[in-house]
């Protein structure tokens, strides 16, 4: 009988760790930790200086020299991913641009926004985009 309770409460405890590691890696898979784009991938691309800013579907305008040293200049580039995206990749990529944003506020001020889009205003009233 001995060897019984031993066996179930390894078992039981084995059972236990499986379903927490379960449990986790949904967690992980929902918040786009499996993906290209997430929390983790961002606090590397700073680390490395190479952030992005991720935007899905297709592009607005074509994006020529001028457009991509106006975003050198803010010290980001552009990356546009497939239009078919799951639940989980628009997470990681809403994780992903928070901390680039954030990263970005940091480095330009607070209304590096506003700057960049008047700048690429005037790149595209002066048709200068590619």
């Amino acid at each position: 009988m001995d060897l019984f309770k031993t066996s179930y409460i390894k078992y039981r405890k084995t059972f236990k760790i499986g379903i927490r590691f379960l449990i986790i890696g949904v967690l992980f898979w929902q918040f786009g930790f499996f993906t290209r784009f997430n929390y983790l991938t961002a606090k590397i691309d700073i680390w490395r200086d190479s952030p992005r800013i991720v935007s899905c579907g297709r592009s607005l305008y074509p994006c020529g020299v001028p457009c991509i040293s106006l975003k050198e200049k803010y010290g980001f580039h552009e990356s546009n991913i497939s239009c078919v995206v799951t639940t989980p990749q628009i997470r990681g990529i809403k994780l992903y641009n928070a901390q680039i944003i954030k990263y970005l506020n940091k480095k330009n001020g607070e209304d590096w926004q506003k700057e960049y889009h008047a700048e690429m205003e005037l790149l595209i009233k002066n048709n200068m985009l590619e």
